[in-house]
């Protein structure tokens, strides 16, 4: 009998276990610290997985290298944000993993950044997704996103620039930003991966309105921190950027709004939105730019999904 109490009790104390997905597209200088941010988390049931849609070998060869004894997927063909995740999603849920961490390949942690994070999804069993604090790596005292707020008809980045508060679980407003979620493992299931047909930006989102939908909360935890190389991989304004900004959004809203809301969308998107990138790509001289976004814009209002060659 005091044995199997033993047993009982070592059960009931040992941590959950989470499985650390950092998903690589042709970085290697961003990739390597990341990862090596990520093997000096103070959390030891954390198994690291590299998913790479890199289409560059030597990059591969080269992290192989430094890290011989980091598990790696590589996958045939760049498989787009939702679809490389979702590669590593079904093999940490293979796994058994009570937590799955999804983190960009531009980002740095403070060390306790995981435990917090579980911690805080521990003592909330409805909560299906939480995100860390997301603070600028230029300027450290700076939020960039502390999950997102829906503003006009689309989802804006809530207290971006504002002071970095260090204390306190939140509520997020709206939805998560993809760049560093703490998903639980429940949650994924009932809700379902990524929409693989978006490709590439607004995944996270689609994931999070539906994760509402079926009543699990969404966190914020402010006291937890990771620090993000914004867009290093795709490129602030960029063809691929404004194409596919453009397009997924308006796909995420027919999807998952009513009618009347996916109107309402389609209006801010003309009237806010476009202006906005109009100012941006002006001042930047690239004014030829515009034409991605649009293509994204009329794509978007004609269904049209899937990775797009531009």
């Amino acid at each position: 009998m005091s044995e199997d109490i033993s047993i009982y009790t070592e059960k009931k104390i040992l941590a959950p276990s989470v499985y650390t997905i950092i998903l690589n597209y042709n970085n290697y200088f961003d990739t390597i610290e990341t990862i090596e941010s990520v093997l000096s988390l103070e959390y030891d049931l954390n198994s690291v997985l590299l998913v790479e849609n890199s289409s560059d070998k030597t990059i591969i060869r080269k992290i192989r290298t430094q890290f011989p004894d980091l598990a790696i997927i590589e996958n045939k063909k760049n498989l787009g944000y939702a679809g490389g995740n979702n590669i590593g999603i079904q093999k940490a849920i293979a796994s058994g993993a009570d937590y799955i961490f999804l983190l960009n390949n531009d980002v740095s942690l403070e060390k306790d950044v995981l435990k917090k994070c579980v911690s805080a999804m521990e003592k909330s069993p409805g909560c299906g997704a939480c995100q860390p604090i997301i603070v600028t790596f230029e300027n450290k005292e700076r939020i960039w996103s502390a999950g997102t707020q829906l503003y006009f008809g689309y989802p804006r980045l809530f207290l971006k620039g504002t002071k970095l508060q260090k204390n306190g679980i939140k509520i997020s407003p709206f939805g998560l930003v993809g760049c560093a979620i703490l998903f639980r493992r429940s949650a994924l299931q009932q809700t379902g991966l990524f929409d693989e047909s978006l490709f590439l930006l607004h995944e996270e989102t689609d994931w999070c309105i539906r994760a509402k939908q079926m009543n699990f909360s969404l966190l914020i935890i402010s006291n937890a921190k990771v620090y993000h190389k914004i867009s290093t991989t795709i490129g602030m304004f960029s063809k691929i950027y404004l194409y596919y900004i453009g397009r997924n959004w308006l796909l995420v809203g027919k999807k998952n709004f009513s009618f009347f809301s996916y109107l309402y969308v389609l209006l801010t998107e003309f009237l806010i939105r476009f202006p906005y990138y109009l100012y941006h790509v002006t001042r930047k001289g690239q004014i030829g730019m515009m034409k991605f976004y649009l293509k994204g814009i009329f794509d978007g209002i004609l269904g049209i999904s899937g990775e797009t060659k531009l």
